[in-house]
């Protein structure tokens, strides 16, 4: 029997994930109540805890969430539109030097955020992605309007659009 792989714990509602055999599975903390939730994975599957982006400011038990994903990808970022802060999730296949950089309409760079070296994996929640406070490199609010974000990981690079609106 091969070992489960990809665990996570969910302390606020005592459940445990794990993937085993293709399948996502949970069970109590205390072992029992085994149930497959999601089947037909594959073994390259990811598990991500970690409460959905959209439920700011109401508290939410963690989703358990598979991914089988294995290439880099740059998602939209939220809220958009937003005042005065967003959160900028993406995907890395593997490790890299991460920076994101923001720039206005006109194309001139607004700000770059240097994240450094990231783990291959998910970083869509709150608590992962990059977060970008709306102001330019010398701390200053930016105005109303489009900007575009560009994430730089490694060899790949991707572009999209978002509005701040005040």
């Amino acid at each position: 029997m091969k070992p489960p792989i990809a665990l996570a714990v969910d302390a606020v509602s005592g459940k445990v994930y794990w993937m085993e055999r293709g399948s996502l599975r949970r069970a109590d903390l205390n072992g029992e109540n085994v149930v497959d939730v999601i089947t037909g994975l594959g073994t390259s599957a990811h598990l991500v805890l970690g409460t959905m982006p959209m439920d700011v400011g109401a508290p939410a038990a963690p989703a358990a969430v598979a991914s089988l994903s294995r290439k880099n990808a740059l998602l939209a970022n939220y809220p958009n539109p937003f005042n005065p802060e967003t959160w900028i999730p993406y995907q890395l296949a593997e490790p890299a030097e991460v920076s994101i950089s923001i720039y206005a309409v006109n194309g001139s760079l607004i700000r770059t955020m240097a994240l450094g070296h990231q783990a291959a994996g998910i970083y869509q929640f709150k608590s992962r992605a990059a977060y970008w406070d709306g102001r330019n490199a010398l701390g200053e609010p930016v105005a109303s309007g489009v900007y575009f974000y560009t994430l730089t990981a490694g060899d790949f690079s991707a572009t999209r659009k978002m509005l701040i609106r005040k």
